[in-house]
């Protein structure tokens, strides 16, 4: 149960940040995927019957959320364009934060499925190589 309950955690998140990333107004979607991303690692952790801190979550991810805005530049700067760039841009960006959300949420679910924990100093780097996963 804590395997399907986390993956529910998981695709419900990146359902949630695909519709957020298609917002017409460029950068726009950065500080709503955030608390997203936030309650989707918060979920896998209880799904593992471990707690964690919202603080320490929005901390890592708005420590490395950075490297995922700057790899999906051309999504944001294609909203710029009326009309079929903004349509364009939505359509990238949706995609990349969707593939983002379910690395780091997947990510997260493996290292609980290899170890049974996740020590706090390591989440940020799993983060980070979800986010290496996703933009190679």
């Amino acid at each position: 149960m804590m395997y399907e309950d986390a993956k529910a955690a998981v695709h419900t998140a990146a359902v949630a940040a695909g519709a957020v990333s298609t917002s017409p107004i460029p950068f726009s979607d950065a500080a709503i995927l955030i608390p997203i991303q936030t309650t989707m690692i918060i979920k896998i952790y209880s799904s593992y019957g471990e707690s964690i801190s919202e603080g320490v979550v929005k901390g890592i991810l708005e420590a490395t959320t950075a490297t995922a805005v700057g790899k999906s530049l051309v999504g944001n700067l294609l909203k710029f364009i009326p009309g079929i760039g903004t349509v364009a841009g939505a359509v990238v960006n949706g995609g990349v934060a969707v593939v983002l959300t379910e690395m780091i949420g997947n990510t997260l679910i493996d290292e609980f499925e290899g170890n049974g924990h996740i020590d706090l100093n390591e989440l940020e780097n799993i983060v980070k190589h979800a986010i290496k996963i996703a933009f190679d």
